[in-house]
C-alpha cells in the first residue's frame, strides 16, 4: 500500500489520499469489467469513454491503468487507446499454481524477517483466495523470500476479485461450492500464523491453494 504525501509538518496531505482512493476505486472497477466480461477480451476502449462511464477525469483511469496493464490485462497503445488482452481462467489457474510452488518451497534469498502476522490484514479480503495472498505472503516474508512475496502482493486485487460470486459465475465456475472446507482452511492457517508457525501455515496455505486450483474444473456453474 503506498503511503499519501505528507506537509513539512509530516501531516498527510488530504488532496494526496482523496486522489490515491480514486485511483484504487479506478482500478477495481475495470479490474472488475475485464474479469466479468464487461469488457469483452481484444475490445478497444478509449480513455475518455472509461473517464465519463466513471465520472472522473483521465488521470486516475490513466494511473489506475499501469498496475492493470502490469497484470497483463490490458495494454494501452499508443494512437489505439486500450485493449483488453485475451486473458484466460488457466491463467487464473496459473498463478495459483505458481502461489502453491512459491509458498510450499520458497527460494530463499534473503535475511528472514521476524514481523508478527497481524489479523487485520485480512480485513480487506473478499475471498479465501485474497487470504491465502496476505497469508503466503507473509510466510515468504518470514522465510526471506522477499521477491516471491512482493510478487504475490501484486497477485493479491486479481485473485481476490476472481474468486467472488459474480465474477466467477461470469466465467462459469461456482465458486460457492467447497467454500466452506476452504473458509476452514483459512481459519487455521491463521491459527498458524498467530501462534508464530510459519511452516505450520504454509503447509495448511498449499492445500487450500490446491483447492482453489481444481475449482474451475471441478466445479462448473450451470449458468
Amino acid at each position: 500500500m503506498e503511503r499519501a504525501s505528507a506537509s513539512a509538518g509530516g501531516v498527510p496531505d488530504p488532496s494526496a489520499i482523496r486522489r490515491s482512493l480514486l485511483r484504487d476505486a479506478v482500478f477495481l472497477k475495470l479490474l472488475e469489467n475485464v474479469l466479468r466480461g464487461v469488457y469483452r477480451r481484444g475490445q478497444r476502449l478509449r480513455l475518455d469513454d472509461i473517464a465519463n462511464d466513471m465520472q472522473v477525469s483521465r488521470t486516475p483511469v490513466r494511473e489506475a491503468l499501469v498496475p492493470l496493464e502490469a497484470l497483463r490485462l490490458v495494454s494501452v497503445q499508443r494512437y489505439i487507446g486500450v485493449v483488453v488482452a485475451q486473458w484466460t481462467v488457466g491463467q487464473m489457474v496459473e498463478r495459483l499454481r505458481i502461489t502453491r510452488s512459491l509458498v510450499g518451497e520458497p527460494p530463499v534469498a534473503a535475511p528472514a524477517t521476524v514481523e508478527r502476522f497481524r489479523p487485520e490484514w485480512l480485513d480487506d479480503c473478499a475471498t479465501e483466495s485474497g487470504a491465502l495472498v496476505e497469508l503466503g505472503s507473509w510466510t515468504l516474508r518470514r522465510r526471506g523470500a522477499l521477491i516471491s512475496a512482493d510478487w504475490l502482493v501484486a497477485q493479491r486485487a486479481v485473485l481476490d476479485m476472481f474468486f467472488t460470486d459474480d465474477v466467477a459465475a461470469a466465467n462459469g465456475i461456482d465458486a460457492v461450492v467447497g467454500r466452506r472446507e476452504r473458509l476452514r482452511q483459512v481459519e487455521r492457517a491463521l491459527a498458524a500464523a498467530e501462534r508464530d508457525q510459519v511452516d505450520e501455515c504454509a503447509a495448511v496455505l498449499v492445500g487450500l491453494s490446491r483447492d482453489l486450483i481444481a475449482l474451475p474444473e471441478r466445479f462448473r456453474s450451470a449458468a
